[in-house]
């Protein structure tokens, strides 16, 4: 491949970082605080609604169970975007993945070395 310029490699790599680690970022901060996730309400809302967190008991024959959604409301009616959040998530890593594969498959410039001198 393409040698290219270690500051270039450096941007790829933080690039990468950044979206890798965003991933749990995201995960913790919709499950439990879905407050501070408001950038992402014009992603994933309809306009006028707004995010939250919503958890349903069910019991049943095999015992209880705990359903944890990511809902927008704008308090009559909700719209269930679990599923555009997971997309969000995947996509997020995904790309991260795509970042760090490129700047390993991207072999680092190498400044010409001078030939030596000798004498005698």
């Amino acid at each position: 491949m393409k040698k290219q310029s270690p500051v270039f490699r450096k941007i790829l790599l933080i690039l990468a970082l950044f979206n890798i680690l965003m991933c749990p970022v995201l995960f913790i901060g919709s499950e439990y605080f879905t407050s501070s996730m408001i950038f992402l309400e014009p992603i994933l809302c309809p306009s006028g609604m707004h995010l939250e967190h919503l958890t349903e008991s069910i019991s049943d024959a095999r015992g209880n169970t705990t359903a944890s959604y990511l809902v927008c409301t704008d308090g009559h009616e909700q719209v269930d975007v679990t599923g555009k959040m997971l997309i969000i998530l995947f996509g997020v890593a995904i790309i991260g993945v795509g970042l760090l594969v490129t700047w390993a498959w991207i072999s680092p410039s190498k400044k010409p070395t001078a030939p030596k001198i000798t004498f005698g």
